[in-house]
């Protein structure tokens, strides 16, 4: 496996501990939500391209999904791809009302915060 090489300065880089750490966070919310690993299967689909449809289920899925497969692009050094599909994931679980953009932000910095999704309160 090739060395990974970590970022030098904690300005707008995320360490694989970091990226780990909000993964392993998300994918718990996830599953304590009662959300079970799933790929989408229908990749060329349009999720919520009906406006009586409710993806809800399926997207949030996906997502605790592609925590486990984004743990794989940490393991490979796939940093970039790694950080994007965090990304794809809170905006996922912003889209769907788990957490609010503030908390989303606040799971950026160094510390996740002990932060309930929103229904948990």
């Amino acid at each position: 496996m090739a060395p990974i090489d970590e970022p030098h300065a904690f300005d707008d880089d995320l360490t694989t501990e970091h990226a780990h750490g909000m993964l392993d966070f998300y994918a718990k919310t996830l599953i304590e939500l009662g959300y079970r690993s799933g790929r989408y299967e229908d990749i060329e689909g349009h999720i919520g391209a009906c406006r009586f449809e409710t993806p809800k289920y399926d997207t949030l899925n996906h997502a605790l999904w592609m925590c486990d497969q984004s743990r794989i692009f940490l393991r490979g050094g796939r940093l970039a791809k790694a950080y994007r599909w965090i990304g794809t994931i809170q905006g996922i679980l912003f889209m769907n009302g788990v957490f609010s953009i503030v908390e989303l932000k606040e799971h950026n910095r160094l510390e996740l915060p002990a932060v309930k999704p929103r229904g948990q309160r």
